[in-house]
């Protein structure tokens, strides 16, 4: 477990010495991240190692027993395969922005916090993988929220940022009450907190039906959040605002992914819950056919990469409620190499051009070879575009859903049908709008100039040449695992055996499916040409045109933020302002009424108090002579 500790640790420390030493030593900031995230990643590829090697096991550590005066829980971490595999793309892919952001954020006078907060992020993500309690999960979960707030929000000047960076914060928090509901479901009906104990207590029966549908569902709020799928996805795409190098932080190993993470840990109970798995394979369905049409329509590169990020984690949810448990995590670790590649060739492309608009941008094949060549790769990769990891990857996920709706499992056929028509419709859609930016950027001519992007530093000048050498290397590095890591599908039961199988129930090999293969190269390749053909004979400047008048619509998200704000904002708005008015009108009138009345009737009596000794002695010969006479009236 010492590799373990070091992974986890590294990173922390290097966030408190950014922190301690961001103002009295700011050189020393960038190295102080760069070699947090390091050492985190060598330990990381250390597990890894001792797991392709089999001698990693299931291996545990418990700090400490919480006792509550209920069901206790324990600090505890453990390491296995999937933890060990994951740590290597967190880490992996948060050395590569802390290095990126070296150059992107050159002369930021915010520096030494950013840093601060990469390290502490990528601290959270570790614990999320590490764990085995799930109260410690939800530590590393909401530390991860705070630190996405922190960081969209880091060009707190703008807006734009710190709009998205409370979109963010709000719309992850309210799937993160049923995400903490679902973890007191699930311990308490499992008996106990600990993850290894809850998959056991769902593969050996100890879980009741009714318990995990609920526990699962409730668990599903907070991965639909954080993994933004709908109707909790609105935030993302607001999330550009932020610097593109925690864009890709976000969007390839972090927050995003920890809902895939958190499915992919706790399948075996997720199986036990085929009303769930249901749930999960059609909102995965909608979300991943309607982010792949958003993505076809927008015009701006991040929230293109951010849309297609949200279609790309429906694909995985979708594998793993099929029972794809390989499939998805292969996915998940493919997406996480060819997406944070993509974020950094949009950080320089930004970087060279000084906006994020397509319009901008036009023939820069020849002005940027190594964006242009690194880009295509990632491109291909998102698109699966044989033989780099896209192609593999998604194959294995589309044979998982396809093997359950044609022979059955856990999850219901007919939402294995719905899934894997989705599956097909979002390879030719990821495929436009892949052909299409590839198209616009890098052999088209810019048609505008428009304001610079909110995320690009105020500090930097476009210019036409190519990024620093801090901002290049990572791209150069990244493309290497983004075009191969999809090949270990090929080697039977390898990967399976890497990450020590799923659980009961669980399909192992990982293996290309050559019907669906077929028929995912059909929608891929009909999708290339017709954009490509509308290129280059219909709409040159912007294939999209073609959309019509649905591309206002799906542009702005299928006015999502609009319906929200109708539905749900004024609603929730008109409800507090009644319940302030009845506070106000209802309550206070009583109270405020009460306290009035005694002082009015403390002035009637007051006006009785004079002080006046005659006054008095007149009011006492008065009262005397009233009570003679009705004494006389009475004997009368």
């Amino acid at each position: 477990m010492t590799a373990v500790w070091v992974a986890l640790l590294a990173p922390f420390a290097a966030a408190l010495a950014a922190l301690a030493l961001g103002r009295r030593l700011p050189k020393m900031v960038a190295p102080i991240g760069v070699a947090g995230a390091g050492v985190g990643f060598l330990a990381a590829c250390v597990l890894a190692g001792f797991d392709i090697a089999g001698d990693l096991g299931q291996r545990g550590a418990t700090l400490a027993h919480v006792p509550t005066g209920g069901l206790a829980f324990d600090i505890a971490f453990r390491v296995d395969g999937l933890s060990a595999l994951v740590a290597v793309l967190v880490t992996g892919v948060a050395l590569a922005v802390q290095i990126y952001s070296i150059d992107y954020l050159r002369g930021d006078p915010r520096y030494a916090s950013y840093s601060a907060f990469v390290s502490l992020f990528t601290a959270a993500m570790l614990v999320v993988v590490t764990a085995n309690d799930l109260f410690v999960l939800l530590v590393g979960w909401e530390v991860m929220g705070i630190c996405s707030y922190f960081l969209i929000g880091h060009h707190w000047e703008l807006p734009e940022a710190r709009d998205g960076a409370i979109k963010a914060f709000l719309v992850t928090r309210l799937g993160d009450i049923g995400f903490l509901f679902g973890i007191f479901a699930l311990g308490l009906g499992a008996g106990t907190f600990s993850i290894g104990g809850v998959r056991d207590a769902a593969a050996n029966g100890g879980l009741t039906s009714g318990t995990a549908t609920v526990a699962t569902l409730l668990l599903l709020c907070g991965v639909a959040g954080k993994s933004a799928q709908f109707p909790l996805h609105v935030w993302l795409p607001d999330a550009m605002a932020g610097p593109t190098p925690i864009s890709a932080l976000i969007h390839a190993a972090t927050m995003v992914a920890a809902g895939v993470f958190v499915v992919a840990r706790l399948l075996p109970v997720f199986q036990e819950a085929p009303a769930t798995l249901a749930v999960l394979a059609v909102v995965a369905a909608v979300t991943m056919v309607g982010s792949a049409l958003c993505a076809l329509a927008e015009n701006d590169i991040k929230r293109v990469l951010a849309w297609s990020t949200v279609s790309q984690l429906a694909y995985m949810l979708a594998g793993l409620a099929a029972g794809g448990y390989t499939a998805g995590v292969l996915l998940l670790v493919a997406h996480g190499a060819f997406k944070a590649l993509l974020f950094l060739c949009a950080g320089a492309l930004i970087h060279a051009v000084g906006s994020n608009s397509m319009d901008a941008m036009g023939g820069l094949r020849r002005t940027l070879p190594v964006t242009f060549v690194t880009m295509t790769v990632g491109l291909g990769a998102l698109a699966a575009v044989p033989p780099l990891s896209g192609f593999f990857a998604k194959d294995a996920v589309l044979g998982a859903i396809s093997r359950a709706a044609f022979h059955g499992g856990p999850l219901p056929g007919w939402a294995a049908w719905v899934a894997l028509v989705a599956g097909f419709a979002t390879v030719a859609l990821t495929a436009a709008y892949a052909t299409r930016m590839w198209l616009r950027v890098f052999f088209g001519t810019p048609t505008g100039t428009v304001p610079a992007a909110p995320s690009q530093p105020a500090h930097t000048e476009p210019h036409l040449a190519e990024a620093p050498a801090l901002m290049r290397r990572p791209l150069v590095v990244l493309a290497v695992p983004a075009a191969l890591v999809g090949w270990l599908a090929l080697v039977p039961g390898t990967w399976a055996r890497w990450l020590g199988g799923g659980g009961p129930g669980i399909p192992e090999p990982t293996m290309v499916h050559w019907t669906t293969t077929l028929l995912a190269l059909v929608h891929l390749v009909l999708a290339c040409a017709l954009v490509t053909w509308a290129w280059r004979h219909v709409e040159r400047d912007d294939p999209a045109r073609m959309l019509g008048r649905s591309r206002p619509l799906l542009a702005n998200g299928f006015r999502m933020d609009e319906l929200i704000a109708a539905y749900v904002v004024r609603p929730v708005w008109g409800l507090a302002r009644a319940v302030v008015a009845g506070d106000r009108d209802v309550v206070d009138f009583y109270v405020r009424g009460s306290g009035r009345a005694a002082r009015w009737v403390g002035g009637g009596l007051r006006l009785l108090q004079t002080g006046n000794v005659s006054t008095y002695l007149s009011l006492l010969l008065a009262g005397v002579v009233l009570l003679a006479v009705a004494a006389l009236g009475a004997f009368a």
